[in-house]
């Protein structure tokens, strides 16, 4: 990083683009919250599922994946890894695996 004269910092603070990006890095900042909390929901619901039922439900256990999938977009986005905004910007992740390995 080079050292910024005043001009430049004035620029740089006036720059529309930057700060959009910083209010989409507060909406998604929420949005991985929210998920962190929906990804604890689920891994209870499939202890409860395995505890009670003897077996996962493989329909959660498959959106639990994608939801991974959405966070590492969510990181990758929040962090300036990737320019790429993540849902509802952009499909949901689909499918990630053929055959989920038996639990």
């Amino acid at each position: 990083m080079t050292g910024l004269n005043e001009e430049d910092l004035r620029k740089n603070v006036k720059d529309k683009d930057t700060w959009l990006r910083f209010l989409f890095l507060v909406v998604f900042g929420i949005a991985f919250y929210l998920s962190i909390m929906l990804t604890f929901a689920a891994s209870v619901f499939q202890f409860l599922a395995k505890l009670f039922n003897g077996a996962v439900f493989a329909g959660v256990a498959e959106f639990g994946d994608n939801l991974a999938t959405y966070q590492s977009q969510v990181t990758r986005y929040l962090t300036f890894a990737s320019d790429e905004k993540p849902f509802p910007f952009a499909p949901f992740p689909g499918k990630q695996c053929e055959k989920l390995p038996p639990a």
